[in-house]
């Protein structure tokens, strides 16, 4: 699937008024090291990476970037246990940087902080 495809799919499956989380920027493989965020739908249980655009410089070819994007797709994600495996998937940085602690541990600890 191209970037195209997969942003098309993204958007029939999270509605513009779906509250969606998203953890801070780090870099993994999947994105060839490029600032990278997680963004979870928790209402529709799935999660997938969105690129920092903005750290972008103007007329920056980012192609390369979005289809490890699309590669990666929309993963199933009903819960953090789920969310952290992927972060952890992801590599070090990624989990370091959005962990979210057990619901018993955080006490309502939000994802952004």
């Amino acid at each position: 699937m191209n970037y195209d495809e997969f942003s098309k799919k993204l958007e029939q499956t999270v509605g513009s008024g779906d509250l969606t989380d998203t953890t801070g920027d780090f870099q993994c493989d999947q994105t060839g090291g490029y600032p990278t965020c997680l963004c979870v739908c928790w209402t529709k249980g799935v999660a997938w990476l969105m690129l920092r655009y903005d750290l972008a410089d103007e007329g920056a070819d980012l192609s390369e970037f979005e289809q490890g994007v699309a590669d990666f797709g929309i993963r199933r994600c009903e819960d953090v246990d789920e969310f952290n495996a992927i972060l952890k998937d992801l590599g070090e940085d990624a989990y370091d940087i959005g962990y979210i602690p057990p619901e018993e541990e955080s006490e309502g600890m939000g994802i952004c902080q």
